[in-house]
Protein backbone atom coordinates (compact mmCIF):
# COMPACT_ATOMS: atom_id res chain seq x y z
CA UNK A 1 0.00 0.00 0.00
CA UNK A 2 2.79 2.44 0.71
CA UNK A 3 4.61 2.02 -2.42
CA UNK A 4 1.42 2.48 -3.93
CA UNK A 5 0.69 5.99 -2.49
CA UNK A 6 4.33 6.35 -3.47
CA UNK A 7 3.87 6.01 -6.98
CA UNK A 8 0.36 7.82 -6.92
CA UNK A 9 2.16 11.04 -5.45
CA UNK A 10 5.37 11.22 -7.31
CA UNK A 11 2.75 11.13 -10.65
CA UNK A 12 0.74 14.23 -9.17
CA UNK A 13 4.41 15.44 -9.10
CA UNK A 14 5.15 14.91 -12.43
CA UNK A 15 1.67 16.19 -13.48
CA UNK A 16 2.41 19.62 -11.97
CA UNK A 17 6.15 19.81 -13.12
CA UNK A 18 5.06 19.02 -16.82
CA UNK A 19 2.54 22.08 -16.65
CA UNK A 20 4.16 25.27 -18.92
CA UNK A 21 6.09 27.50 -16.74
CA UNK A 22 3.92 30.22 -17.19
CA UNK A 23 1.05 28.34 -15.42
CA UNK A 24 3.55 27.38 -12.63
CA UNK A 25 4.88 30.69 -11.99
CA UNK A 26 0.77 31.91 -11.82
CA UNK A 27 0.44 29.64 -9.26
CA UNK A 28 3.38 30.26 -7.18
CA UNK A 29 2.18 34.09 -7.10
CA UNK A 30 0.01 33.55 -4.68
CA UNK A 31 2.85 32.07 -1.89
CA UNK A 32 5.32 33.90 -0.35
CA UNK A 33 8.53 34.14 -1.96
CA UNK A 34 9.77 32.39 1.40
CA UNK A 35 7.44 29.70 0.43
CA UNK A 36 8.21 29.34 -3.42
CA UNK A 37 12.15 29.18 -2.90
CA UNK A 38 11.09 26.30 -0.80
CA UNK A 39 9.23 24.32 -3.71
CA UNK A 40 13.05 24.04 -5.00
CA UNK A 41 13.15 20.22 -3.08
CA UNK A 42 10.66 19.35 -5.31
CA UNK A 43 12.55 18.17 -8.37
CA UNK A 44 15.85 19.47 -10.84
CA UNK A 45 13.29 21.06 -12.52
CA UNK A 46 11.85 23.38 -9.10
CA UNK A 47 15.38 23.94 -8.12
CA UNK A 48 15.46 27.29 -10.04
CA UNK A 49 12.08 28.29 -10.98
CA UNK A 50 11.56 30.73 -8.36
CA UNK A 51 14.45 32.32 -9.49
CA UNK A 52 12.33 32.98 -13.03
CA UNK A 53 9.04 34.21 -11.24
CA UNK A 54 7.84 37.50 -12.61
CA UNK A 55 5.69 38.08 -9.57
CA UNK A 56 7.34 38.77 -6.49
CA UNK A 57 5.41 38.62 -2.96
CA UNK A 58 7.71 39.46 -0.08
CA UNK A 59 5.91 39.89 3.67
CA UNK A 60 7.71 40.25 6.80
CA UNK A 61 5.24 38.86 8.88
CA UNK A 62 7.12 35.07 7.79
CA UNK A 63 9.48 35.65 9.76
CA UNK A 64 10.28 35.69 13.35
CA UNK A 65 12.47 39.06 13.35
CA UNK A 66 12.79 42.45 10.92
CA UNK A 67 17.01 41.72 10.60
CA UNK A 68 16.14 37.99 9.11
CA UNK A 69 13.73 39.49 6.95
CA UNK A 70 16.11 42.42 5.41
CA UNK A 71 18.75 40.00 5.33
CA UNK A 72 16.34 36.71 2.85
CA UNK A 73 15.33 40.19 0.68
CA UNK A 74 18.75 41.11 0.44
CA UNK A 75 19.85 36.95 -0.65
CA UNK A 76 16.69 36.09 -2.46
CA UNK A 77 16.66 39.68 -4.98
CA UNK A 78 20.78 38.84 -5.14
CA UNK A 79 19.96 35.00 -6.16
CA UNK A 80 17.08 35.75 -8.94
CA UNK A 81 17.68 35.44 -12.84
CA UNK A 82 18.66 38.88 -13.75
CA UNK A 83 17.58 38.04 -17.39
CA UNK A 84 13.50 37.54 -16.50
CA UNK A 85 11.34 40.07 -16.64
CA UNK A 86 9.98 41.35 -13.20
CA UNK A 87 6.10 42.25 -13.87
CA UNK A 88 5.08 42.96 -9.90
CA UNK A 89 6.69 43.29 -6.76
CA UNK A 90 4.27 42.95 -3.58
CA UNK A 91 5.85 44.09 -0.09
CA UNK A 92 4.23 44.17 3.38
CA UNK A 93 6.41 44.99 6.59
CA UNK A 94 5.57 45.39 10.03
CA UNK A 95 7.39 47.36 12.29
CA UNK A 96 9.37 51.01 12.47
CA UNK A 97 11.27 52.78 10.05
CA UNK A 98 14.03 52.29 11.17
CA UNK A 99 13.99 48.75 10.87
CA UNK A 100 12.85 48.61 7.34
CA UNK A 101 14.11 51.63 5.99
CA UNK A 102 16.79 49.63 4.18
CA UNK A 103 14.75 47.15 2.88
CA UNK A 104 11.75 49.09 1.62
CA UNK A 105 14.74 51.29 0.09
CA UNK A 106 15.91 48.81 -1.93
CA UNK A 107 12.72 47.04 -3.15
CA UNK A 108 12.06 50.44 -4.68
CA UNK A 109 15.24 50.81 -6.28
CA UNK A 110 15.01 47.45 -7.65
CA UNK A 111 11.29 48.54 -8.62
CA UNK A 112 12.90 51.30 -10.99
CA UNK A 113 15.95 49.56 -12.20
CA UNK A 114 14.02 46.48 -13.15
CA UNK A 115 11.26 48.19 -15.53
CA UNK A 116 8.68 46.43 -13.12
CA UNK A 117 5.03 47.55 -13.56
CA UNK A 118 2.89 47.37 -10.91
CA UNK A 119 4.58 48.39 -6.97
CA UNK A 120 2.49 47.64 -4.17
CA UNK A 121 4.01 48.64 -0.45
CA UNK A 122 1.82 47.80 2.72
CA UNK A 123 3.62 49.55 6.08
CA UNK A 124 1.99 48.48 9.39
CA UNK A 125 2.54 49.92 12.14
CA UNK A 126 4.97 52.67 10.95
CA UNK A 127 5.83 55.10 13.40
CA UNK A 128 6.45 58.56 13.23
CA UNK A 129 10.12 58.19 13.17
CA UNK A 130 9.86 59.11 9.47
CA UNK A 131 10.91 57.95 6.34
CA UNK A 132 11.17 59.51 2.60
CA UNK A 133 10.57 57.40 -0.43
CA UNK A 134 13.19 57.82 -2.87
CA UNK A 135 12.38 60.38 -5.63
CA UNK A 136 13.38 58.01 -8.06
CA UNK A 137 9.81 56.09 -7.82
CA UNK A 138 7.91 58.51 -8.33
CA UNK A 139 9.40 59.13 -12.26
CA UNK A 140 9.13 55.61 -13.26
CA UNK A 141 8.14 55.43 -16.79
CA UNK A 142 6.97 51.68 -16.93
CA UNK A 143 5.41 51.92 -13.45
CA UNK A 144 1.62 51.10 -14.49
CA UNK A 145 -0.24 50.27 -11.29
CA UNK A 146 0.79 51.38 -7.60
CA UNK A 147 -0.57 51.16 -4.50
CA UNK A 148 1.27 52.84 -1.30
CA UNK A 149 -1.02 52.36 2.21
CA UNK A 150 -0.08 52.37 6.04
CA UNK A 151 -2.11 50.79 8.49
CA UNK A 152 -3.00 50.80 11.81
CA UNK A 153 -1.07 54.42 12.29
CA UNK A 154 -1.78 57.88 10.67
CA UNK A 155 1.06 57.24 8.27
CA UNK A 156 3.17 60.70 9.29
CA UNK A 157 5.98 59.48 9.08
CA UNK A 158 5.92 58.61 5.75
CA UNK A 159 7.07 61.72 3.33
CA UNK A 160 6.10 61.74 0.02
CA UNK A 161 7.05 64.52 -2.66
CA UNK A 162 4.87 67.43 -3.23
CA UNK A 163 6.01 68.06 -6.86
CA UNK A 164 3.84 66.67 -9.56
CA UNK A 165 4.32 62.60 -9.81
CA UNK A 166 6.22 61.85 -12.99
CA UNK A 167 4.35 58.50 -13.60
CA UNK A 168 3.54 59.06 -18.01
CA UNK A 169 2.27 55.06 -17.86
CA UNK A 170 0.52 54.87 -14.64
CA UNK A 171 -2.83 53.60 -14.81
CA UNK A 172 -3.95 52.86 -11.30
CA UNK A 173 -3.40 54.66 -7.95
CA UNK A 174 -4.48 53.38 -4.92
CA UNK A 175 -3.19 55.75 -1.57
CA UNK A 176 -4.31 54.48 1.69
CA UNK A 177 -3.62 56.11 5.39
CA UNK A 178 -1.67 58.85 3.93
CA UNK A 179 -0.58 62.76 4.81
CA UNK A 180 -0.94 64.52 1.76
CA UNK A 181 0.32 67.71 3.26
CA UNK A 182 2.33 67.19 6.09
CA UNK A 183 4.99 70.34 4.98
CA UNK A 184 2.31 73.00 5.22
CA UNK A 185 1.32 73.14 1.72
CA UNK A 186 -1.42 75.58 0.72
CA UNK A 187 -2.37 73.71 -3.18
CA UNK A 188 -1.30 70.31 -4.52
CA UNK A 189 -0.84 69.26 -7.96
CA UNK A 190 0.49 65.61 -7.74
CA UNK A 191 -1.50 63.97 -10.64
CA UNK A 192 -0.71 66.16 -13.62
CA UNK A 193 2.11 64.68 -15.20
CA UNK A 194 0.48 61.19 -14.68
CA UNK A 195 -1.23 61.62 -18.55
CA UNK A 196 -2.81 57.62 -18.62
CA UNK A 197 -4.37 57.47 -14.97
CA UNK A 198 -7.80 56.06 -15.11
CA UNK A 199 -8.13 54.74 -11.67
CA UNK A 200 -7.33 57.15 -8.40
CA UNK A 201 -8.37 55.75 -4.92
CA UNK A 202 -8.04 57.84 -2.15
CA UNK A 203 -8.61 56.20 1.20
CA UNK A 204 -8.69 57.58 4.83
CA UNK A 205 -6.38 60.65 3.34
CA UNK A 206 -5.26 63.40 5.56
CA UNK A 207 -5.63 67.03 3.68
CA UNK A 208 -6.21 69.14 6.55
CA UNK A 209 -4.65 72.34 5.98
CA UNK A 210 -4.64 72.73 2.11
CA UNK A 211 -6.61 75.29 0.23
CA UNK A 212 -6.82 72.79 -2.44
CA UNK A 213 -5.95 69.58 -3.60
CA UNK A 214 -5.65 69.01 -6.84
CA UNK A 215 -6.71 66.33 -9.34
CA UNK A 216 -5.89 66.74 -13.14
CA UNK A 217 -6.31 63.79 -15.08
CA UNK A 218 -7.31 63.99 -18.31
CA UNK A 219 -8.18 59.76 -18.73
CA UNK A 220 -9.50 59.74 -15.31
CA UNK A 221 -12.08 57.46 -15.18
CA UNK A 222 -12.68 56.68 -11.71
CA UNK A 223 -12.40 58.34 -8.48
CA UNK A 224 -13.04 56.86 -5.23
CA UNK A 225 -12.83 58.68 -1.99
CA UNK A 226 -13.61 56.85 1.06
CA UNK A 227 -13.43 57.58 4.59
CA UNK A 228 -11.56 61.05 4.90
CA UNK A 229 -9.49 61.55 7.54
CA UNK A 230 -9.99 65.77 6.62
CA UNK A 231 -10.91 67.31 3.65
CA UNK A 232 -8.84 70.33 2.18
CA UNK A 233 -11.09 73.46 1.77
CA UNK A 234 -11.60 72.21 -1.83
CA UNK A 235 -11.52 69.30 -3.51
CA UNK A 236 -10.93 70.40 -7.29
CA UNK A 237 -11.28 67.86 -9.78
CA UNK A 238 -10.77 68.68 -13.75
CA UNK A 239 -11.09 65.07 -15.59
CA UNK A 240 -12.99 65.48 -18.58
CA UNK A 241 -13.32 61.68 -19.15
CA UNK A 242 -14.34 60.95 -15.46
CA UNK A 243 -17.34 58.57 -15.73
CA UNK A 244 -17.66 57.07 -11.81
CA UNK A 245 -17.57 58.91 -8.71
CA UNK A 246 -17.73 57.22 -5.45
CA UNK A 247 -16.92 59.74 -2.10
CA UNK A 248 -17.88 59.60 1.68
CA UNK A 249 -18.89 63.13 1.91
CA UNK A 250 -18.14 63.86 5.55
CA UNK A 251 -15.25 63.57 7.13
CA UNK A 252 -13.56 62.33 10.67
CA UNK A 253 -13.96 65.92 11.81
CA UNK A 254 -17.41 66.60 10.28
CA UNK A 255 -16.02 68.47 7.35
CA UNK A 256 -18.18 68.41 4.05
CA UNK A 257 -16.26 67.63 0.41
CA UNK A 258 -16.31 70.88 -0.73
CA UNK A 259 -16.20 70.03 -4.77
CA UNK A 260 -15.46 72.27 -7.35
CA UNK A 261 -15.66 70.54 -11.09
CA UNK A 262 -15.38 71.68 -14.67
CA UNK A 263 -17.53 70.11 -16.85
CA UNK A 264 -18.22 66.42 -16.11
CA UNK A 265 -20.12 65.74 -19.38
CA UNK A 266 -18.84 62.02 -19.25
CA UNK A 267 -20.62 61.28 -16.17
CA UNK A 268 -21.89 58.01 -15.39
CA UNK A 269 -22.45 56.87 -11.75
CA UNK A 270 -22.27 58.97 -8.68
CA UNK A 271 -22.27 56.82 -5.49
CA UNK A 272 -22.94 59.46 -2.82
CA UNK A 273 -22.48 58.73 0.92
CA UNK A 274 -22.37 60.06 4.87
CA UNK A 275 -20.92 56.91 5.92
CA UNK A 276 -22.85 56.98 9.24
CA UNK A 277 -21.08 60.28 10.30
CA UNK A 278 -23.02 61.80 12.77
CA UNK A 279 -25.09 64.67 11.44
CA UNK A 280 -24.09 68.09 12.65
CA UNK A 281 -25.11 71.26 10.87
CA UNK A 282 -27.67 69.68 9.15
CA UNK A 283 -29.19 72.87 6.85
CA UNK A 284 -24.96 73.37 5.81
CA UNK A 285 -24.85 69.88 4.95
CA UNK A 286 -27.87 69.91 2.60
CA UNK A 287 -27.01 72.95 1.04
CA UNK A 288 -23.76 71.71 0.68
CA UNK A 289 -25.11 68.40 -1.23
CA UNK A 290 -27.41 70.94 -3.41
CA UNK A 291 -24.70 72.11 -4.60
CA UNK A 292 -22.75 69.01 -5.51
CA UNK A 293 -26.09 67.74 -7.25
CA UNK A 294 -25.70 70.85 -9.22
CA UNK A 295 -22.12 70.05 -9.87
CA UNK A 296 -22.68 65.98 -10.50
CA UNK A 297 -25.68 66.67 -12.63
CA UNK A 298 -24.54 64.89 -16.17
CA UNK A 299 -24.51 61.58 -13.60
CA UNK A 300 -27.07 58.49 -14.87
CA UNK A 301 -27.06 56.59 -12.20
CA UNK A 302 -26.82 57.95 -8.82
CA UNK A 303 -26.81 55.86 -5.35
CA UNK A 304 -27.57 57.76 -2.10
CA UNK A 305 -27.21 55.79 1.25
CA UNK A 306 -29.04 56.21 4.24
CA UNK A 307 -27.52 59.52 5.22
CA UNK A 308 -27.92 61.08 2.50
CA UNK A 309 -31.79 61.14 3.01
CA UNK A 310 -31.63 62.03 6.45
CA UNK A 311 -30.10 65.54 5.61
CA UNK A 312 -33.09 66.33 3.00
CA UNK A 313 -35.32 65.63 6.18
CA UNK A 314 -33.95 69.51 6.98
CA UNK A 315 -34.35 70.44 3.36
CA UNK A 316 -35.78 68.62 0.33
CA UNK A 317 -35.30 70.10 -3.09
CA UNK A 318 -34.39 68.65 -6.38
CA UNK A 319 -33.94 71.29 -8.78
CA UNK A 320 -30.07 70.97 -9.76
CA UNK A 321 -30.46 67.42 -11.09
CA UNK A 322 -33.20 67.52 -13.70
CA UNK A 323 -31.29 65.68 -16.14
CA UNK A 324 -30.73 62.84 -14.75
CA UNK A 325 -31.45 59.85 -16.89
CA UNK A 326 -31.46 57.15 -14.30
CA UNK A 327 -31.97 56.92 -10.34
CA UNK A 328 -30.85 54.48 -8.33
CA UNK A 329 -31.55 55.17 -4.59
CA UNK A 330 -30.46 53.59 -1.76
CA UNK A 331 -32.99 54.80 0.54
CA UNK A 332 -34.56 53.90 4.19
CA UNK A 333 -38.53 54.03 4.32
CA UNK A 334 -38.52 55.21 7.74
CA UNK A 335 -36.47 58.23 7.32
CA UNK A 336 -38.73 59.67 4.27
CA UNK A 337 -41.78 59.02 6.27
CA UNK A 338 -40.90 60.85 8.75
CA UNK A 339 -40.57 64.36 6.52
CA UNK A 340 -43.91 63.49 4.48
CA UNK A 341 -44.75 66.98 5.66
CA UNK A 342 -41.70 68.35 2.78
CA UNK A 343 -42.52 66.04 0.19
CA UNK A 344 -45.13 68.38 -1.69
CA UNK A 345 -42.70 71.37 -1.43
CA UNK A 346 -41.81 71.25 -5.17
CA UNK A 347 -42.67 68.30 -7.57
CA UNK A 348 -40.28 65.41 -7.83
CA UNK A 349 -37.37 66.30 -11.02
CA UNK A 350 -36.66 62.71 -12.06
CA UNK A 351 -38.41 62.29 -15.08
CA UNK A 352 -36.66 59.95 -16.87
CA UNK A 353 -36.35 57.75 -13.68
CA UNK A 354 -35.96 54.27 -14.90
CA UNK A 355 -35.25 52.59 -11.52
CA UNK A 356 -35.77 53.09 -7.84
CA UNK A 357 -34.32 50.53 -4.84
CA UNK A 358 -35.23 50.77 -1.75
CA UNK A 359 -32.47 48.82 0.24
CA UNK A 360 -33.04 46.18 3.10
CA UNK A 361 -36.67 47.22 2.98
CA UNK A 362 -37.62 46.44 6.56
CA UNK A 363 -41.01 47.76 6.30
CA UNK A 364 -43.03 48.65 3.25
CA UNK A 365 -42.42 51.91 1.63
CA UNK A 366 -45.63 54.61 2.55
CA UNK A 367 -47.47 54.82 -0.25
CA UNK A 368 -47.13 58.84 0.00
CA UNK A 369 -43.34 58.68 -0.50
CA UNK A 370 -43.32 55.79 -3.33
CA UNK A 371 -45.77 58.45 -5.17
CA UNK A 372 -43.81 60.76 -4.67
CA UNK A 373 -40.63 59.46 -5.55
CA UNK A 374 -42.44 57.77 -9.01
CA UNK A 375 -44.67 60.54 -9.98
CA UNK A 376 -42.67 61.91 -12.50
CA UNK A 377 -41.72 58.26 -14.20
CA UNK A 378 -44.67 56.57 -14.18
CA UNK A 379 -43.10 53.42 -16.23
CA UNK A 380 -39.83 52.98 -13.90
CA UNK A 381 -39.46 49.65 -12.15
CA UNK A 382 -39.31 49.65 -8.04
CA UNK A 383 -36.81 47.27 -6.68
CA UNK A 384 -36.81 45.80 -3.00
CA UNK A 385 -34.25 44.26 -1.35
CA UNK A 386 -35.45 42.03 1.35
CA UNK A 387 -34.14 40.57 4.12
CA UNK A 388 -35.01 37.08 5.16
CA UNK A 389 -33.64 35.30 7.99
CA UNK A 390 -32.12 31.52 7.89
CA UNK A 391 -30.19 30.07 11.27
CA UNK A 392 -29.02 33.75 11.64
CA UNK A 393 -27.88 34.36 8.14
CA UNK A 394 -29.43 37.38 6.40
CA UNK A 395 -30.03 36.32 3.22
CA UNK A 396 -31.39 38.90 0.65
CA UNK A 397 -33.81 38.20 -1.89
CA UNK A 398 -34.60 40.66 -4.54
CA UNK A 399 -38.15 41.12 -5.80
CA UNK A 400 -38.53 43.66 -8.64
CA UNK A 401 -42.12 45.27 -8.54
CA UNK A 402 -42.99 46.90 -12.43
CA UNK A 403 -45.29 50.28 -11.27
CA UNK A 404 -47.50 50.72 -14.11
CA UNK A 405 -48.07 53.79 -15.84
CA UNK A 406 -49.55 56.64 -13.65
CA UNK A 407 -53.25 56.52 -13.72
CA UNK A 408 -53.18 52.91 -12.89
CA UNK A 409 -50.69 52.67 -11.06
CA UNK A 410 -53.02 55.08 -8.20
CA UNK A 411 -56.23 53.40 -9.29
CA UNK A 412 -53.90 50.01 -7.26
CA UNK A 413 -52.20 51.90 -5.04
CA UNK A 414 -54.18 49.99 -1.99
CA UNK A 415 -52.99 46.62 -3.42
CA UNK A 416 -50.16 45.16 -1.73
CA UNK A 417 -46.72 44.38 -3.19
CA UNK A 418 -45.98 41.31 -1.32
CA UNK A 419 -44.98 38.00 -3.66
CA UNK A 420 -48.26 35.52 -3.20
CA UNK A 421 -47.47 31.86 -1.77
CA UNK A 422 -48.13 29.28 -4.85
CA UNK A 423 -49.15 25.63 -3.94
CA UNK A 424 -47.02 22.64 -4.55
CA UNK A 425 -49.26 21.86 -7.32
CA UNK A 426 -49.44 25.27 -9.05
CA UNK A 427 -45.23 25.29 -8.51
CA UNK A 428 -45.07 22.02 -10.43
CA UNK A 429 -47.54 22.69 -13.05
CA UNK A 430 -45.63 25.61 -13.63
CA UNK A 431 -42.00 24.43 -14.11
CA UNK A 432 -43.69 21.29 -16.49
CA UNK A 433 -44.90 24.81 -18.60
CA UNK A 434 -41.58 26.14 -18.85
CA UNK A 435 -39.93 22.64 -19.75
CA UNK A 436 -42.39 21.32 -22.09
CA UNK A 437 -44.46 24.11 -23.21
CA UNK A 438 -48.22 24.44 -21.97
CA UNK A 439 -50.63 21.25 -22.66
CA UNK A 440 -54.43 22.77 -23.89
Amino acid sequence: MDLLHDDTAASMIDRISNLPNEIIYHILSFLDIKYAIQTSALSKKWKHIWTSMPHLNLNSRTFRSAPLFVKFVNDALSHRNRHTEVSAVELSVRGAATQFAAVVTSIVNYAYSHNVRKLTIEWFRLNDEGFRFPQRLFGSHTLKHLVLATHYFDGLGLSLPKSAWEFPALQTLNLSNLHLNDDGDMSLNLFSKCVNLEDLTLHNCYMQGLDSFNVCAPKLRNLTITDPRKFPKVFNVVAPQLQNLTALLCDNLFGFLQLSTEELDSLEKVNLSMGGRLLREKESYASGLLDLFQKLCHAKFLILDDGIIKVYKYRLSYDNIDSLCEFVCILCAKVLSACLDLLSVEPCPFNNLKFLKQKDCIQKMPTEVRKYLLESSPNATFILDIPQANHNIPIYVKYTVHIDPLEKYLSKRKRKMVPQKRSREEVDKGTMAKKYGKID
